[in-house]
C-alpha cells in the first residue's frame, strides 16, 4: 500500500473539510433553522374550489417565489393533502405572515374607457352598461372605468416579468414575455387600444389584479411578437410590484388562509438544546465503551466523529441555503440516528481487523485486508439507508421528509469519511503496531 497516497488522502481531506468549515464560520453561513427551531408563523391555506395537484403544485409555486421576492429567508411552501402548508421562521407578526402569503387573485386585462380623478361619483356608477366597472387605482388617486375582462394574467408567462432599466432616458420599466397560445389574446386588446376603437378610446389597457388597477399602459404599437415592455413614471418599487403582479397573474384557482399558528423561539430553542444535550449525551456513552473495548484504535473513531462532524456541518449549510429546506427539528433526529450509522462502520471494520489479528496476522498486514473486504458491507448498508432514505423522502409530507432528507445526507457523508479519512488513518496506524494491543487484544505471540 503507497504510503504516501494514503497520506495524501488523509491530509488531503481533512484540509478540504477544514477549509470548508472555516469559510462557513468565518462568513458565518450556518443551516437556516426550521419554523419548529427558529419560531415563526404557520399559515395553512385551503383552495376555495376544487382543484387538481398540477393547480395546487403552480400555487405553491407562485406563492414561494412572492415570498422570496418580499425577502423572507427560506420559507417553507408545501402541498399537504388539498391544502397548502406556509412555515415562516422568523417571522413573529401573524398580519404579516397574511399580507406575506396573500398572493392569490387573478390578473385580468380590461380596456380603459376614461380614467378620471378622486372617487367614482353616483351619476358614473349609474351609467355603467353591463360587464363595464369603475375600479380605484392602486395609488387611490383615480378612478378608472374599464370595459369587460379581454384576457387574464395567463397570457403572460410565468416567472418572466422583470425590473429593468431604459439605458437610453434611465427610467424604470418592466419587460414580460408572451406565451406562445397568449400571443394572440394580448394582441387582440393592443390592437383595439391601439387603434383607439370605441372599446378602448383611451388607448390605455389596464392590469387589473382584485377590482385594483394596478397599472394602466397606454399601448405604442399594435402588435407585438414575443414580449412587452411597459414603461411610464415608475419608482423601483413600483416596477417591483408591478412584476410581482405580473408573476403571479397565472394564479389557477383562489386561496384562503384557513388556520395561523405562532410558534414560539423559545419552545424551539428548548428542543433544539434538549435534542442536542441528548445527542451529546449518546455520543459520549458510545465513544467510551469503544474506547474501553477497542483501545488504542479506538482514537480514529473520536477524530473520526470530528471530521464527519464537519462535513456534515458544512453540508447541511450548504443544502438549507441553496434549497427550501431548512434544519428543522426532525432533521436534527435524523443526523443523530446517523451517528449510529457512523459508528457501525467503524465497528464492522474494528471486528474484521481484530479477526485478523487472531488468526495470527500482525494489524500492519491485517488493516488493508480488513478494509477490502469490509467496503463492500458498509457500502451496501449505507446505500441501502440512503435508499430508505429517499423513498421515504419521495413519499412523505412535512417533518418527516426533513428526517429523510437528513439522514440521507449523513449517511453519503459516513461512506466519504470512511474511504477518504477512515481507511487511510486505520491502515497508517496499523502499520506501526505488529501485536494485537491496536486493537485491545494484547500481546499476541
Amino acid at each position: 500500500m503507497n504510503r504516501r497516497a494514503l497520506w495524501g488522502s488523509l491530509i488531503g481531506f481533512v484540509l478540504v473539510v477544514g477549509v470548508l468549515l472555516g469559510v462557513n464560520l468565518a462568513t458565518e453561513n450556518h443551516p437556516v433553522l426550521g419554523l419548529d427551531l427558529q419560531g415563526g408563523v404557520s399559515v395553512i391555506l385551503q383552495p376555495t374550489e376544487e382543484v387538481g395537484e398540477e393547480d395546487l403544485d403552480t400555487v405553491r409555486s407562485l406563492i414561494r417565489d412572492e415570498l422570496e421576492s418580499l425577502g423572507i429567508a427560506e420559507p417553507d411552501v408545501r402541498v399537504e393533502g388539498t391544502n397548502i402548508v406556509v412555515d415562516l421562521p422568523g417571522v413573529k407578526d401573524q398580519a404579516q405572515a397574511l399580507d406575506a402569503v396573500d398572493v392569490a387573485g387573478i390578473v385580468t386585462l380590461r380596456p380603459v374607457l376614461v380614467c378620471q380623478p378622486g372617487a367614482p361619483s353616483p351619476e358614473l356608477l349609474a351609467s355603467l352598461s353591463d360587464g363595464q366597472a369603475a375600479l380605484p387605482t392602486s395609488d387611490g388617486t383615480q378612478v378608472c372605468v374599464v370595459g369587460p375582462p379581454g384576457g387574464t394574467g395567463e397570457v403572460f408567462s410565468r416567472g418572466s416579468a422583470s425590473p429593468q432599466i431604459d439605458q437610453n432616458t434611465g427610467r424604470w420599466l418592466v419587460t414580460v414575455d408572451l406565451r406562445d397560445d397568449g400571443q394572440a389574446v394580448w394582441n387582440t386588446l393592443a390592437s383595439a387600444c391601439f387603434s383607439g376603437s370605441p372599446e378602448c378610446p383611451s388607448r390605455q389597457l389596464a392590469i387589473v389584479l382584485d377590482d385594483v388597477v394596478q397599472s394602466a399602459p397606454t399601448v405604442n404599437q399594435p402588435a407585438f411578437s414575443t414580449g412587452v415592455e411597459i414603461t411610464g413614471a415608475f419608482s423601483e418599487e413600483e416596477v417591483r410590484s408591478l412584476a410581482r403582479v405580473l408573476n403571479r397573474g397565472a394564479f389557477p384557482v383562489n386561496v384562503e388562509a384557513q388556520r395561523v399558528e405562532t410558534v414560539s423561539p423559545t419552545a424551539g430553542s428548548d428542543s433544539l438544546r434538549a435534542a442536542i444535550i441528548a445527542g451529546i449525551i449518546g455520543v459520549s456513552v458510545m465513544l467510551l465503551g469503544l474506547v474501553l473495548y477497542y483501545r488504542r484504535i479506538a482514537i480514529i473513531v473520536v477524530a473520526g466523529l470530528m471530521v464527519w462532524g464537519a462535513t456534515v456541518f458544512s453540508l447541511a449549510a450548504f443544502v438549507s441555503q441553496a434549497t427550501n429546506y431548512a434544519l428543522s427539528l426532525a432533521g436534527v433526529t435524523g443526523i443523530i440516528v446517523a451517528i449510529g450509522v457512523t459508528i457501525d462502520s467503524y465497528i464492522v471494520l474494528f471486528e474484521r481487523l481484530k479477526d485478523e489479528v487472531r488468526s495470527g496476522r500482525t494489524p500492519r498486514n491485517a488493516a488493508p485486508r480488513s478494509f477490502q473486504s469490509t467496503w463492500r458491507t458498509i457500502l451496501a448498508a449505507d446505500l441501502v439507508s440512503v435508499m430508505a432514505s429517499a423513498i421515504l423522502f419521495w413519499l412523505s409530507v412535512g417533518s418527516v421528509k426533513g428526517f429523510a432528507l437528513y439522514l440521507g445526507l449523513t449517511t453519503l457523508a459516513d461512506l466519504v469519511v470512511c474511504y477518504l479519512f477512515t481507511r487511510p488513518a486505520v491502515i497508517l496506524l496499523a502499520s506501526k503496531y505488529r501485536d494485537g494491543r491496536l486493537i485491545g487484544l494484547g500481546v499476541t505471540s
